[in-house]
């Protein structure tokens, strides 16, 4: 069989599962990671015996690397990621693609003139319910897509405590961008021609933290689609689960409605109930499954048979068209166009 070798850069809250997925699939030599963090770094050499490094200058002088998995935070994953390409290694990044749209598209120019992949770790098009409706609404008898509804939110505590780099983030970038590619995907690749945002922001700022609390905005798609977003990082610590989101769509026949949260299981505790999504990501004898990991495996698959991989750069940039307008349309009060 077959195999290539991977490399993970960012072993933190998602990378560490990158690690899982290559470490037990049958087609992959897990070979290395790369992270600044030396503290994270050398518990993470301790608990999976890989050599971890400070740069990846490093990891690519001592080992010879086919594939990169780029989990750095949000903020800074165009330079890891151009440095791989420059150095002829397919490339999976986490979501977004990047912060700005002169990245997303430069990581394409430079992907291009190497000849080598870029995958895109949109993973809830991987989700059973995602793909449903996105197979629903490509049925003639489902009729054109009308309206949408979309809502993505994390408890308060994501941007106090997990995002150390919240403040140069917001909830556009890290769940807005999930959603507008999820929307590209149930209708099938429509791109947005308009944009128009508000927002607010006074519970972070008030801690210090100078993100939004919340953004709502109201985007118009080529197909004639009309879909409203909202987004936020204030939902109450107490709330069952870290985040919430569901889905609405109109079409000219049926009416679809999606609840990501609520998959039919609780648990109450002594404090504090949960709603655990199953679906996502479960360890069973230590090695991870689910949706949350599918796309690393779906990753390899492409480099090594060209396997057609859901979500692309080009999705990535059209993702971060959208994220880049709402923030543009927030400063300036007015509806943006693409």
């Amino acid at each position: 069989m077959e195999k290539v070798n991977a490399a993970v850069v960012g072993v933190g809250i998602y990378g560490k599962h990158h690690l899982n997925a290559y470490s037990y699939n049958p087609k992959v030599n897990l070979l290395a990671f790369c992270e600044r963090n030396s503290e994270l770094r050398e518990k993470t050499t301790r608990e999976t015996g890989l050599p971890g490094y400070a740069t990846l200058d490093e990891l690519f002088a001592q080992h010879p690397i086919d594939i990169v998995s780029i989990a750095t935070p949000d903020p800074w994953h165009f330079e890891p990621t151009a440095q791989a390409i420059a150095a002829g290694k397919h490339v999976l990044i986490e979501k977004p693609m990047a912060t700005s749209v002169a990245e997303c598209e430069e990581i394409i120019r430079l992907a291009a003139r190497a000849g080598v992949k870029v995958g895109i770790d949109y993973h809830k098009r991987w989700d059973g319910m995602a793909q449903h409706i996105h197979n629903e609404l490509k049925k003639p008898e489902t009729g054109q897509v009308l309206r949408g509804y979309m809502s993505m939110d994390d408890v308060i505590d994501v941007p106090r405590n997990w995002l150390k780099w919240a403040n140069i983030s917001s909830p556009i970038y890290f769940l807005g961008s999930h959603c507008f590619d999820l929307i590209r995907y149930y209708m099938n690749g429509a791109n947005a021609l308009t944009v128009y945002a508000i927002g607010q922001k006074k519970l972070l700022q008030a801690e210090g933290i100078d993100t939004w609390d919340t953004i709502q905005c109201f985007v118009t798609f080529d197909n004639g689609a009309q879909w409203t977003v909202e987004t936020g990082w204030c939902l109450p610590d107490a709330f069952p689960k870290a985040n919430d989101g569901r889905s609405f769509v109109i079409t000219e026949k049926k009416y679809f409605r999606a609840d990501a949260q609520y998959r039919g299981y609780e648990i109450f505790g002594e404090t504090r109930n949960a709603t655990p999504n199953y679906n996502f990501i479960n360890y069973i004898n230590n090695v991870a499954t689910g949706y949350g990991i599918q796309p690393v495996n779906d990753f390899v698959d492409h480099v090594l048979d060209d396997v057609p991989f859901l979500a692309t750069a080009e999705d990535g940039l059209q993702s971060a068209r959208i994220c880049e307008a709402v923030h543009r349309s927030l400063e300036c009060g007015l509806a943006v166009n693409l």
